[in-house]
């Protein structure tokens, strides 16, 4: 690998676009290879060890294709799978969105409690509550689960007047619980952001893990001479295990800058 080679992002579906886009605002040279594994989706409802099966076979794609680092876009595979798929990757670089979504939550919190809202498995998994608390064992945390909410962003839903009324039912019991952070625990959900804020109000504070991630590639990139400084155009390259046609729809729904073209991919 180096710098001109690309980074690799994988989620269930369309989710992790919400990162391509904070990379392609924050990291405008560097050149992508996005998975997406539609057939697969939703990741939530699966057993774990299908989940390591599915991002196993994905991370040795993205390696093939020389990427210098990978994001795994996916909460609940950031929140079962990351060793093996750090071991699997070396000397390739592995972040996951939990991590990068501890630290932020602990950096902005005031009042030290901290709401999370994921996919029901990441929720029962306690994997946001383990890794904010390592960092302050003082913060509390409200975990919550919603797999409705994966499925109306992953359906092309963002802002009907559905979606406000299923989030305000899911945020009840977190917003009463006097937070004054909210961690978007699902690379879906920044798709909601307008409809999460509207819901929770100004006094809370909603926040990304993509934003925290991508400042930890950007500094891992530095570090290793591997930033793309060239000024041809980058690329992005869209692979699906599902429906090509059904991801370019959604593609053009939630990227900033869509593809033309998505590739079927088998693994």
């Amino acid at each position: 690998m180096d710098s001109k080679s690309s980074i690799g992002i994988f989620d269930s579906g369309i989710g992790g676009l919400a990162v391509v886009n904070t990379i392609s605002r924050m990291l405008k040279h560097e050149s992508i290879v996005y998975v997406a594994d539609s057939k697969n989706f939703p990741y939530g409802t699966k057993t774990k060890n299908q989940i390591i099966q599915f991002s196993e076979r994905i991370t040795r794609f993205l390696l093939k294709k020389d990427v210098k680092a990978i994001i795994v876009a996916c909460n609940t595979v950031s929140s079962i799978a990351m060793p093996l798929l750090k071991e699997i990757s070396y000397p390739v670089p592995v972040f996951g969105m939990i991590q990068s979504g501890a630290i932020l939550a602990v950096k902005t919190t005031k009042n030290k409690k901290v709401g999370v809202i994921s996919t029901t498995l990441t929720a029962a998994s306690h994997a946001y509550k383990k890794e904010i608390q390592k960092l302050d064992d003082s913060i509390e945390v409200f975990e919550i689960g919603s797999q409705r909410m994966v499925n109306l962003v992953e359906n092309g839903n963002k802002t009907r007047e559905r979606a406000y009324e299923l989030v305000k039912g899911k945020l009840q019991n977190v917003i009463s619980a006097k937070i004054d952070t909210l961690v978007l625990g699902c690379t879906h959900f920044p798709f909601l952001d307008k409809v999460v804020k509207s819901v929770v109000g100004k006094d809370i504070k909603v926040v990304d893990p993509a934003d925290e991630l991508v400042l930890k590639l950007e500094k891992f990139l530095k570090a290793n001479s591997l930033i793309n400084k060239s000024l041809s155009v980058n690329t992005r390259t869209f692979f699906t295990t599902g429906m090509t046609e059904e991801f370019l729809i959604k593609a053009k729904l939630f990227l900033d800058i869509f593809p033309k073209e998505v590739h079927k991919l088998d693994v």
